[in-house]
């Protein structure tokens, strides 16, 4: 925990007072968060209620109880001691303020013994096998920007846990199997094409699925094509195989584009005939049943009434996707033996996990509770010039054009620097306006995606992320002032200094907030704040031309401050920038 021994000293002076172990008060003891203008040093504080808790089990006290309880603890620590500068109550904490030259020498002082560790959780807990399944687009269809949430969100959560020394194992399971196919094979040989792209393939699925809907002759034709493929045609087959390395190696380009890497690629295909052994073996054991319309269930009522079931397989015998989902839930349990997999799938598929989870349970498989659905809500006004379906390509692409635009308009401001590869610091800032203003929200939160906000390099954009870690790394290159870790940091006595200590002090509670709730939005809103205190720092705290000793000491804070920075940028998935 970041500034360990301050917590000590408080968790000591707390004891002292009431009678409580100090390890029973250390978990109560954390850093206040500080308002901007508020003109404090290092502030640590103890919950009133909880410590009440603790010392009176079962009192419940109103808040005029809790002020004179808060109180009469204040007023036993007689001797603060040389740390402490004051104590302040209300009725929700007891709030311990540190002298600021030791705040700031113990914060730095961590940092320097931490290195890149700094800020990273420590548990004594085993670490935990995790696997995380996300993007997960349909071959034969461009990359949508509906893909886009479940592939930011994916990633950032493999990051995360990466961070926490879990061991990760992140998975594309593209959707390349099912009756979509069928669809788009029959639409392809109605339209008798041979030679296609992504992009074409899908202006023939959209065809093909409208003359589906309303020709039921072309639907059975597609139904035909699918029992076919699940049958082991060859012909088809090929086809499908030629289409499937196409999708892939598309994917693959706009990934790299976006910074994503998998550890696993899969795809459903994977399990079309585990998904087959599976129903059978189910028919067997009688848990599977057949309906009226000659369907595969299986009954998930409390009461055996049916009155919710799930579909394994069609009248036909085709396996359906929930299917495939069971078979390989399955596979990989035996495979990795997780202690939690997640799905990262928007919040309009709860029903199909609802039902998937609750199935192997029923099927007995006692570890169906590791199973977890991240859902997400959806992204609204994402449009580019080029029309209303959106493909993620067009979007990195506007971004970029945008970025290119804005960096060439301002050439003479010296926002930018004139020495750097403008296609890719564009792109780069592009795809990290896409990132962040995603993670601004609550994941389960629809948004409406706006690009003259997401694009600007002043407010809580992820252009200012990039810009703040840039002007950072400038400064660090070009002050002429050599790092030094031993710094006298008792020179570091502005307020706007102590501020962004304070700032840097909270890295860890963010790590661990985000890992805890699985929000982005912890880590992007503790950046937005340390990159403000960073702004307002650098108009105060020069470097280049002050005396060497403070020049050092000011180096080493926006050193500090660049790193994690980084730090929290590399979690979210973007890459810093060290100039634009």
């Amino acid at each position: 925990m970041a500034t360990k021994k301050l917590r000590e000293i408080v968790a000591k002076q707390v004891s002292m007072a009431i009678g409580l172990t100090e390890e029973q008060i250390l978990p109560l003891i954390n850093f206040s968060q500080l308002m901007l203008n508020k003109r404090c040093g290092g502030e640590l504080s103890v919950s009133v209620k909880s410590l009440n808790h603790i010392q009176n089990p079962g009192q419940v006290l109103s808040d005029s109880e809790l002020i004179k309880y808060a109180g009469k603890v204040a007023a036993k620590i007689t001797h603060p001691g040389k740390y402490i500068e004051n104590i302040a109550i209300d009725s929700t904490h007891i709030s311990f303020k540190i002298k600021p030259s030791r705040f700031v020498e113990y914060v730095l002082g961590e940092i320097n013994s931490a290195g890149q560790q700094y800020g990273i959780p420590r548990s004594n807990e085993p670490k935990k096998k995790v696997i995380i399944e996300y993007s997960s687009p349909n071959i034969a269809k461009p990359f949508h920007a509906g893909h886009l949430r479940s592939t930011v969100i994916g990633q950032f959560l493999t990051n995360l846990h990466k961070l926490l020394g879990h061991q990760v194992t992140s998975i594309n399971y593209l959707g390349d199997w099912g009756t979509q196919f069928g669809i788009l094979a029959a639409g392809l040989k109605k339209q008798n094409q041979t030679v296609f792209s992504t992009r074409s393939l899908f202006d023939v699925y959209v065809a093909a699925n409208s003359e589906a809907e309303v020709n039921a002759q072309f639907k059975i034709k597609a139904r035909e094509i699918f029992r076919k493929m699940e049958d082991g045609d060859e012909e088809i087959l090929s086809l499908w195989r030629e289409i499937r390395d196409q999708s892939v190696s598309d994917y693959s380009h706009t990934y790299k584009r976006l910074g994503i890497k998998f550890d696993e690629y899969s795809g459903e295909s994977k399990y079309r005939q585990s998904a087959q052994d599976l129903t059978n073996q189910l028919k067997e054991t009688n848990i599977l049943q057949k309906a009226i319309n000659g369907t595969d269930i299986i009954d998930l009522s409390p009461d055996g009434s049916m009155s919710k079931f799930v579909t394994l397989a069609r009248s036909d015998g085709t396996s359906l996707y929930i299917t495939r989902d069971l078979a390989a839930a399955i596979e990989r349990f035996k495979r990795y033996e997780f202690d939690n997999m997640y799905y990262v799938v928007d919040k309009s598929q709860a029903d199909h996990f609802s039902g998937l989870f609750q199935t192997l349970s029923k099927i007995g498989h006692d570890w169906s509770d590791r199973c977890h659905h991240l859902s997400f809500g959806r992204v609204l006004g994402m449009s580019t010039r080029k029309g209303n379906v959106v493909f993620l390509e067009d979007i990195i692409e506007e971004a970029k054009l945008h970025m290119l635009q804005n960096m060439r308009a301002s050439k003479n401001t010296k926002k930018f620097e004139s020495e750097v590869d403008e296609e890719h610091v564009a792109e780069t800032l592009g795809v990290s306006a896409i990132i962040v203003q995603d993670f601004k929200f609550k994941l389960t939160s629809d948004y409406r995606f706006e690009w003259d906000r997401a694009l600007q390099d002043n407010g809580n954009t992820g252009v200012f992320l990039q810009y703040t870690h840039a002007r950072l790394s400038s400064i660090c290159r070009k002050s002429g002032v050599s790092l030094n870790l031993d710094a006298d940091t008792n020179l570091l006595l502005e307020e706007e200094a102590i501020q962004l200590v304070h700032h840097l002090a909270l890295f860890e509670g963010a790590i661990q907030t985000a890992y805890t709730e699985k929000e982005a939005c912890r880590i992007v809103n503790y950046l937005f704040k340390l990159c403000r205190l960073i702004s307002i720092a650098y108009k105060v705290l020069r470097v280049e031309g002050t005396p060497t000793d403070l020049a050092e000491a000011r180096l080493l804070l926006f050193n500090h401050s660049q790193d994690i920075l980084s730090t929290g940028m590399k979690v979210l998935g973007l890459k810093p920038l060290n100039k634009m």
